[in-house]
């Protein structure tokens, strides 16, 4: 059995307290969203921090962080984006999770499929993982 972070028990407290699932710092609908929750990973409960995008969201801020290179590689690529789910290292049983989806807009329906999809997924590794269309 492993031992449960701290930061996972103020939180599993924090949510318990406002009585919901999980927590979004962001206004709803919009197209990139903050959200913390509890799931499942490398067997144990972590907090995942999670970055909620659409597609076309994300795309626009790679238009804007490469407009300054002429490069022509950068624009195809750049039409190559499709939804992933990307995990980076955590540390103390918090971990930042970026998720895009190919969707106008991202209210708490989608965030609750979102959530269900992570916690469901079980070849979750740190990194990036790409789909060619994935809707939650």
């Amino acid at each position: 059995m492993t031992q449960e972070f701290s930061t996972v028990k103020t939180f599993r407290a924090q949510l318990q307290e406002l009585g919901s699932d999980f927590i979004c710092s962001t206004s709803l609908p919009d197209t990139l969203v903050s959200v913390s929750f509890l799931g499942p990973f490398q067997d144990q409960t972590v907090l995942w921090n999670l970055t909620l995008s659409t597609l076309e969201r994300n795309r626009s801020t790679i238009s804007k962080d490469t407009s300054v290179s002429k490069d022509t590689s950068v624009n195809e690529s750049e039409s190559a984006i499709c939804p992933f789910i990307e995990i980076n290292a955590g540390t103390e049983g918090v971990y930042p999770l970026k998720v895009c989806l190919d969707l106008p807009a991202i209210d708490e329906p989608v965030i609750r499929k979102t959530i269900i999809m992570m916690r469901n997924y079980r070849r979750l590794v740190i990194g990036k993982i790409e789909f060619g269309s994935f809707i939650p």
